[in-house]
Order: C-alpha cells, then structure tokens, then sequence
C-alpha cells in the first residue's frame, strides 16, 4: 500500500505547475502507544513525501503526539492502513485550505506594514529600512544574499558604548512559520519603545535581530505553497528543489533527525553549510566574535510551545546544561506569567525529537555561545503553522517577557 501512495505523491509532485491548494486537505493526530506503532509511523514518513502527505509534527516517541497533513485522496488509504495496525487517530484540522483562506483574507495592503497582521518578504525588507530609520538605537545591515538574491537583513539595536556582548535572535528559517518574523519584529518593536525593561536589556547587550532568515523559502510561501519549508536551491537533477536549513549546521550534521532523500522535508544537504543562508548566519556570530562576543542565541520556531536547549543530535548534555536550562525555565515561568500559554523546556532530543545539525548545536559547540535556544511557538496544534494574526501580539507579549526574563539571567550568570 506504500508503495501505491508514494507513485501517486510523486506523480503529483511532478506534474504541479500553479500555486497549491490544500482543499480537504485534514491534519490527523496521532498519538503511538508502542514501539510497533511508533515504527509504523516512522515507516510511513519516510515513504511517503510530496505534497500529498506531510508531518507537521515528526513521530520520534511513544506517547509523543505526531500530526500528520494528509490529502483527500490519500485520508482514507492513510486511515485504513493506521487502523489494521490499531492506531487511534483524532482529526486537529478539518480543511487546512480553509486555515489558510481564513489568513489571507485579513492580509493587508503589502505597501503598508502592520505588526498585527502578516507581512510579505519586500514589505519586510522595507520595515528593515524603515524601523532604522525611525529609531535612534536602531541601524540596519545585511549578512549577505540568499540562494535567489534576496537581502539577509537585520537590525542592530543598541545604546551604544563598548565591551557589551550580543544576543542574536531570528524568525523564519522555515519558510511556513510565518508567526516567527512577526513575533521577532514586534520584539524588535519592544526593544526601541524605551520602557524600562528595554532599557536595562540594552545597557546589557547589543541585539542583532533576523527577521527572515530563509527569504527564498518564505516568499514562496506566498507565491506557491503555503506549506513550504525549505530553501529554494535545486538538487542537482532532482526535481525536489531545498535544503532544511535547521539540518544544515555543521555540528552533528548528517545524523539522527536528519534525511538524505533530497524530496525529504528533512533533508540535509549535500554537506554542512551548503546553503548560503546557513554560511551567512555561522559567518555573522562569527565575525561578532563567536562565544567570546556573543552571550546568547535564540532560533524561533512554530509550533508546539518548546523552549529547548542543546543538544538535538544527541543524548549527552552540554557542559553547562544546568544554567542553560535554569534560563529556560526563568523565560518559560515568564512567560506563562502573561497570558498562562505554558511551554516544556530542556533539551532539544529530550523535549521533541533528535535533529542533527541544528542551529543551536551548532551555535553552542561550534561556535561557543553559552545560551543557545531553539523555541517552537504557539500553538499546540489547532492551527499549526496558520497561527491566526490575532495571536501575533500575544504571540510577541508572551515572548517579550520570555526575552526579558532570560537576557536578566544570562547577565547575570556569564563566565
């Protein structure tokens, strides 16, 4: 029966020509109550890969929810192939087409920016200019281009003076997460309105803020399919074009969590750093001096409401484990503190799953910052990746206090 699902996925995949639709298309949850079950599940996410069929939540333990986007035509063989293995099965999303219409008819006018709404990739751009120069603390620069030649930006804020150490952060380095460069520019927004938390976070450090760092990606959610992942740089004579950049860092790159099907969600390129975007942000911390200049990393991811720690690709802990997990615990209690969203926190094969080369891995060992994060934001599930934009400022306050919150102990426990 795989077999027969993956010929059609694959014959879709190459016959698509417009921008995909997700008509009737459901997200199922699954919870695996065995090893033989979980296995099931893994054995299924590795055969089947396109449009079709796709995990929005990866089965990686037993008792660990995974959901699944299935289409219409493939729901009942899905169904009944789960259900000769005796797998229950709960429906988190009814028609995720309907998610998404939901979304885009609130979108504004992509001329005029607005953080309560989602914001294409150049009315993005634009606000990078355009924040800089409405904000005295604020300048604008570039890591570089991406694959197809748009700008990495960000934005530094500082108040000035010397010997402060950096905490860089970012959004989007999956293309489908849109709630992510929404929520990391309203932070931007918070860090410039000189409150007394702002304040006191810039007198600590300078911040370097990343919208979007997977722009070819995200505007392709725009353009093509909205449940793109990826970056947008061919494979070779493959017709599966992307790399998962947050598979692309060097460290523990290739292993566990990780694909080498180039049609894979999870693929992890041909090598470490084989994508621009992934070179640019390990070349940026870099040149701000790496861990000696740079206090902490934040990755913001949606969804599952996680505040992780290294590592993802294995099982040991990182030296400084206890303190890293300390700050995830005082942003998490910060957070919830808001409006009661609660995340786990701990590691990030402990919390979710193995994935070898990761951001954050790579940000802690191979580039010695002390506090490295990877964060998946709200929700638990309803919406997945079509968080409603009525949820981008709770989104940004809860985050906001979160960021405080941790930037508080991280100063006051640097070695």
């Amino acid at each position: 029966m795989i077999r027969g699902l993956l010929f059609i996925v694959l014959c879709a995949a190459v016959c698509l020509a417009e921008k995909v639709r997700y008509d009737g298309y459901q997200v199922l949850r699954v919870t695996p109550k065995t090893e033989n079950e979980l296995n099931t599940l893994k054995n299924l996410e590795s055969s089947l890969l396109g449009e079709q069929l796709s995990f929005w939540r990866e089965p990686t333990y037993v008792d660990r929810p995974v959901d699944i986007m299935v289409s219409p035509t493939l729901r009942e063989d899905v169904v009944r192939l789960l259900g000769r293995r005796g797998i229950r099965l709960s429906t988190m999303v009814e028609d995720v087409q309907k998610d998404t219409d939901e979304v885009e008819a609130n979108l504004r006018p992509q001329a005029d920016f607005d953080y309560n709404n989602y914001n294409d990739i150049d009315t993005i751009e634009q606000w990078v200019a355009d924040f800089a120069a409405a904000n005295s603390v604020v300048t604008a620069g570039s890591m570089g281009t991406s694959y197809e030649g748009r700008q990495l930006n960000y934005v530094k804020i500082s108040s000035g003076g010397s010997g402060k150490k950096a905490v860089v952060f970012h959004g989007g380095i999956h293309a489908r997460e849109w709630v992510t460069p929404a929520t990391v520019m309203y932070m931007a927004k918070y860090l410039a309105d000189g409150s007394a938390d702002a304040t006191r976070l810039l007198s600590y450090f300078d911040f370097y803020i990343v919208p979007v760092m997977n722009p070819d990606g995200y505007a392709y959610t725009w353009t093509n399919d909205r449940m793109w992942r990826k970056t947008r740089k061919p494979n070779g004579g493959s017709f599966c074009v992307g790399t998962d950049p947050n598979r692309n860092f060097a460290t523990g790159w290739g292993g566990g969590g990780s694909s080498g099907s180039v049609c894979s969600d999870t693929y992890r390129g041909s090598e470490a750093f084989s994508e621009v975007e992934t070179s640019a942000i390990r070349d940026f911390v870099g040149g701000l001096g790496g861990g000696s200049g740079v206090a902490m990393y934040i990755d913001y991811h949606a969804y599952s409401q996680y505040w992780m720690t290294p590592y993802g690709y294995t099982t040991t802990r990182p030296a400084n484990y206890d303190q890293q997990y300390a700050g995830a615990k005082a942003a998490c209690d910060a957070l919830t503190a808001v409006h009661g969203t609660r995340y786990q926190y701990g590691s990030v094969i402990e919390v979710i799953y193995q994935a070898s080369g990761g951001s954050s891995d790579y940000m802690y060992e191979g580039q010695g910052v002390q506090y490295a994060y990877a964060l998946e934001g709200r929700d638990t599930g309803r919406y997945g990746f079509q968080l409603p934009a009525r949820q981008i400022q709770p989104s940004a306050e809860e985050n906001w206090a979160a960021l405080v919150a941790v930037c508080d102990y991280v100063y006051a426990n640097l070695s």
